[in-house]
Parts: C-alpha cells; structure tokens; sequence
C-alpha cells in the first residue's frame, strides 16, 4: 500500500427517483469540483455512473437520467444496490478501466 495516495477510478451512484434529482446534480457537481481543486480531471480517470432505484414507480427515464447527469456520455449502469442488482457489473467496469489504464 505504502504512499500511494489518489483517484484510480470513480463510481458516481445518483437516486432514480425524481424528486432527488436536483440533489444528484449538486452532488455530480460538487464530485466535478472536488476532484479538480486536486487536479484530477474526471475525463481521465475511469468514470462510471450507476442509476440506483431502478426499481421504484417514480424512478425517471433512462434518457432523462442520462441527460440530466451523464452529458460526457461515460458508462452507465442500472442498479438496485439494495438486491445488489448491477453493483458487480458497475465495479467490474470501473476496475477494468483502472488495470487498464495502470498497465
């Protein structure tokens, strides 16, 4: 372990559920800003977003979800992390990119 110290990779996890969008969207941001005050830049990093709550009748659109919090486009994965549903597959993507990209 040692003194490595840093960001390898970044799940974002937003709530489907409509009446939490506009605290998803504070939180993406501050993710943003968080992670650029320590000069990371999340267009380099192995970044992916997961859609928990999947589940619920007033979970939103796959479309608006994407719209309202993934504009760059990274991966993206549905979830109901309470059944476990789409964790593996989210972790599974992001550890890839991070072996990936630390060969």
């Amino acid at each position: 372990m040692g003194d490595h110290k840093g960001v390898d990779g970044v799940i974002f996890v937003a709530d489907s559920q409509a009446d939490r969008m506009e605290v998803n969207i504070e939180a993406v941001h501050n993710l943003y800003e968080n992670l650029d005050s320590y000069g990371y830049d999340l267009t380099t990093i192995p970044f992916a977003m997961q859609y928990d709550k999947r589940d619920l009748p007033n979970a939103m659109s796959m479309a608006d979800l994407r719209a309202q919090l993934n504009p760059m486009g990274v991966r993206d994965f549905e979830g109901v992390v309470i059944e476990g549903r789409g964790v593996f597959e989210t972790l599974s993507a992001v550890s890839k990119s991070v072996v990936q990209a630390l060969s």
